[in-house]
């Protein structure tokens, strides 16, 4: 076990106290406009506590819930019931997720994308890419700003995933900087959705 996901597991209670501090439209507020309507399919890959899915399901959503860390796996799981099903999977592979043989019009990865290496990066976008409906979107939001907590992360940018979204039928449709929503002074965002070169 890495000691990213030792983290995870150690201080899950913590960390749900932390994620559920704040609301669905404040920490997404950056894309507003690309927001999933009722009865879209979505997928929520590092899901977390559960509170972007209990969210999404709450507007009419059907949600895919993805999490490595089993403590908060048991902890989302708790807070959205059975209306959101639950994996434990991860990136690069998602080999659980891709065996439901489902595509989504929606794929969210909130503060995921630094914990990857820029080995890994390349197989998790194509494999995100497979996973999205025709006109789908993949929305990712980039970290700035170290851990001091043990966590391991690698750099991230918008020019990265431009350049891999070359690869494959992708394409950057918008960029936005974000200020940190618990107001860590050293660390910053930006939101970036993606989707096929047809879709507006």
């Amino acid at each position: 076990m890495s000691t990213t996901t030792s983290f995870y597991e150690q201080n899950a209670t913590q960390l749900a106290q932390q994620y559920d501090s704040l609301t669905f439209e404040i920490v997404h507020k950056s894309w507003q406009s690309h927001w999933p309507q009722k009865g879209a399919s979505v997928l929520d890959i590092g899901a977390g506590s559960g509170r972007d899915a209990k969210w999404l399901r709450a507007q009419g959503c059907k949600i895919v819930a993805v999490e490595p860390c089993d403590a908060l796996c048991d902890v989302g799981k708790r807070q959205t019931g059975s209306n959101v099903i639950w994996l434990s999977d991860s990136l690069p592979n998602l080999k659980r997720t891709r065996d439901l043989g489902l595509c989504f019009d929606l794929i969210l990865l909130s503060a995921v994308w630094m914990h990857l290496s820029p080995d890994e990066r390349p197989t998790a976008l194509d494999n995100l890419a497979q996973l999205l409906t025709e006109n789908g979107k993949l929305v990712i939001s980039l970290r700035h700003g170290e851990f001091n907590d043990g966590r391991k992360a690698y750099p991230v940018s918008v020019s990265e995933l431009e350049a891999l979204s070359r690869e494959i039928p992708l394409r950057v449709n918008q960029v936005v900087d974000c200020s940190d929503s618990l107001q860590r002074s050293q660390v910053n965002w930006q939101t970036v959705v993606l989707a096929s070169p047809t879709t507006k």
